[in-house]
């Protein structure tokens, strides 16, 4: 059999000569990846309001850009499709970028770096360090962007490190916003590079960071003490309530409260348990600038690629959760998934945790000290016991020791007992007991 070969356009001619092809459907077709095109070259994010309504912007000459609503998403779409083809693509760049802000162009970056994270807390702390540090600057974040040069950003960076007395890790966080802002409009088109990026900063101007005090960050062992006899007096109390216990077994493995609230049974193997879901603070948009608190939510990831990871459970720590076990049995509390701690047949949250915590630092009469604090505490006693680096390292869930020892290692003595062990460690007169040098008396003969 001989090859015939055919181009595309015989093809679609025979198909249709022959009622192979459904032109209607073809024309369809056609039209519908018109419309996906243009959608795709639209600037601005459509999205639907809490009335239902759907909005999107438009380019304006006046303004810089425009609201417009309609009842469906179709109707919306239409209106975006119809304006794209009135408008060459070239002159809606045009204007889009000649007017594109801070302002304008923030919610659009925010919906893409949303689609790169399932973590709405994240969210929740760039919208507030924009209603801090952007949203009382109408100037600066309405100025357009292509107005914005090297020398004019350079001024604004340095008095914003005066104005808020910032440190180095502050201002990086404060400018991460404008930095990806400006990022997310080159490649867009709206400007041709970021110009923030060559900025210099005066390191001097930072405010200093001097590290805070153990007395301050951890549980001293008096305070530990005390802090687990009321816990101990609290659950005695009310068996019903296993709140103190998940406090109590805080103690004992160092994890972070959300780790700690969607611990499971299943996650034990042998003296070890294993770390690899959290519980989240899940928060709702508002408007384009504004997130609000929804709910907590278990997910099943840890914080990092490092919090995964198997903890020793002590012999404390596998008499407490057997005693939880026991009480939950007792009092008919489970989970489906079966968590350990649990409340009315759902895992006890934060707000459960920080609150016990808060009563026993009222009722023993100390400062208030977080369950992060708690974990601190668990950290700092490892280390101080002479465990090596590397194993504390990896029971925190950390990636670098560095971060353990910076962040984590504090005195937990007091003044007194840290004087005591500093007298025993350097008591010069264990060393040179029969030297007279210290016996002033002869050295006044002299």
């Amino acid at each position: 059999m001989s090859n015939i070969s055919m181009s595309d356009a015989e093809l679609l001619k025979f198909a249709i000569e022959n009622g192979m092809l459904d032109t209607a459907l073809v024309q369809e077709k056609i039209e519908m990846q018109k419309r996906e095109e243009m959608l795709k070259k639209h600037p601005y994010a459509i999205w639907q309001g809490k009335d239902e309504k759907w909005r999107t912007y438009l380019p304006d000459d006046e303004k810089g850009r425009k609201l417009v609503k309609r009842n469906t998403q179709d109707a919306i779409e239409k209106c975006v499709i119809k304006y794209w083809e009135c408008n060459s693509e070239e002159e809606i760049q045009k204007k889009v970028a000649k007017e594109i802000s801070l302002k304008k162009i923030f919610p659009d970056w925010l919906n893409h770096k949303q689609l790169h994270t399932d973590s709405t807390s994240y969210t929740k702390k760039i919208t507030a360090d924009w209603k801090k540090f952007y949203a009382s600057q109408p100037d600066f974040i309405n100025m357009p962007l292509q107005k914005m040069t090297s020398l004019f950003l350079d001024e604004w960076a340095h008095s914003m490190i005066k104005k808020f007395n910032l440190t180095k890790k502050a201002y990086y966080n404060m400018t991460m916003i404008l930095r990806q802002c400006l990022d997310y409009a080159v490649e867009r088109g709206y400007i041709e590079h970021n110009v923030f990026s060559g900025i210099k900063i005066n390191t001097k101007m930072f405010r200093r960071v001097k590290k805070k005090s153990g007395e301050s960050q951890v549980y001293t062992m008096d305070e530990e003490e005390r802090f687990i006899k009321d816990m101990i007096r609290r659950f005695q109390k009310n068996p019903k309530n296993t709140a103190p216990l998940a406090v109590m077994l805080a103690f004992e493995i160092g994890v972070r409260i959300g780790e700690l609230c969607a611990l499971r049974f299943d996650d034990i193997e042998g003296n070890y348990i294993h770390i690899q879901r959290q519980e989240v603070r899940e928060y709702e948009k508002v408007d384009d600038f504004t997130m609000k608190f929804k709910c907590y939510k278990v997910v099943e990831y840890a914080k990092s690629e490092d919090g995964f990871r198997d903890i020793y459970l002590t012999e404390t720590a596998r008499k407490i959760i057997a005693l939880v076990q026991y009480m939950n049995s007792v009092n008919g509390e489970y989970s489906e998934e079966g968590y350990i701690f649990v409340k009315s047949h759902k895992n006890i949250n934060h707000y459960s945790i920080q609150a016990m915590i808060l009563r026993g630092c009222n009722r023993v009469n100390m400062d208030v000290k977080t369950s992060h604090k708690i974990r601190k505490t668990y950290i700092s006693t490892l280390i101080d016991s002479g465990l090596n680096i590397d194993a504390v390292r990896r029971f925190a869930g950390h990636s670098d020791e560095r971060t353990t020892y910076g962040n984590y290692c504090y005195n937990r003595l007091t003044d007194r007992q840290t004087e005591e062990v500093v007298e025993g460690a350097l008591n010069a007169q264990k060393v040179i007991k029969g030297n007279q040098i210290f016996a002033l008396p002869m050295m006044a003969q002299h």
